[in-house]
């Protein structure tokens, strides 16, 4: 072997080794980049538990909205069912009323007409009310006091369907709120579903970015986003699969 090339060989290995300085230098690059890379590991995995929780929980209001929604429409259904029955029996009373007022006008001119015959085959055919409402304003003297009321004006004079028609009138009443209450529940967990489709999209585009800066800032958004929905979530009324009751109390009346 020629000594001139030996003699040149050994400076460049030596010049090829890495100093101490660089070897720590490198150690600590490293060292930095295995810690980057754990961190980053952590967020994407809180990042990921974020987003399962916020699946499930946009899953659970989508279904609550869903819920609310078909007890609004059918508390709505049994309100306009019972104000329409309403409005039947109130009809029947007036129809009722015209002919018991056609009777007692028939009933007071056969009085003062003396006409018994006919005043007794009005009274046999007077129906409940009216003959005892007829009867107490006769008894407190109606022909020579005017100011006794007539029949018509009476307690005794309550018609049966008139009392129909105002307990379905106020169940309607009753149902149509309850309806609405159902119906601003149901928007709440639709508002609840759309803000938690948000966080859905924060955690999504996250990973798109390159600096992880960006990528905790928006993993950090997300989460208070999702916190702030879970807990007005939590305040909302729930709704668990009982529906029915309102359909067969609003039959039976």
């Amino acid at each position: 072997m020629n000594p001139d090339n030996a003699t040149t060989s050994k400076p460049q290995n030596a010049d090829a080794m890495p100093t101490a300085d660089e070897s720590r230098e490198l150690l600590r690059q490293v060292h930095a980049a295995v810690i980057a890379g754990r961190r980053s590991g952590r967020v994407q995995a809180v990042l990921a538990i974020i987003l399962s929780m916020a699946t499930l929980t946009s899953t659970w209001c989508g279904y609550q909205a869903a819920r609310w929604s078909s007890l609004q429409s059918s508390l709505q259904s049994s309100a306009d069912t019972a104000e329409r029955k309403a409005a039947e029996n109130t009809l029947v009373g007036l129809q009722i009323r015209t002919q018991d007022e056609i009777m007692l006008l028939e009933y007071w001119r056969a009085l003062r007409g003396r006409d018994q015959a006919t005043a007794s085959m009005i009274d046999l055919r007077m129906r409940p009310e009216l003959k005892a409402a007829t009867d107490a304003a006769i008894r407190e003297g109606i022909f020579n006091n005017p100011a006794v009321k007539g029949p018509m004006q009476r307690p005794e004079y309550r018609l049966e369907v008139e009392t129909i028609a105002e307990a379905r009138r106020s169940d309607a009443a009753k149902w149509s709120a309850e309806g609405g209450v159902a119906g601003r529940i149901s928007n709440n967990y639709v508002l609840l579903t759309l803000t938690l489709a948000s966080v859905l999209f924060l955690g999504g585009i996250s990973n798109t970015f390159s600096r992880p800066l960006v990528r905790k800032s928006l993993g950090i958004i997300a989460l208070l986003v999702f916190t702030v929905a879970v807990v007005h979530a939590l305040r909302l009324e729930v709704l668990w699969p009982r529906l029915g009751s309102v359909d067969a109390a609003a039959a039976s009346s």
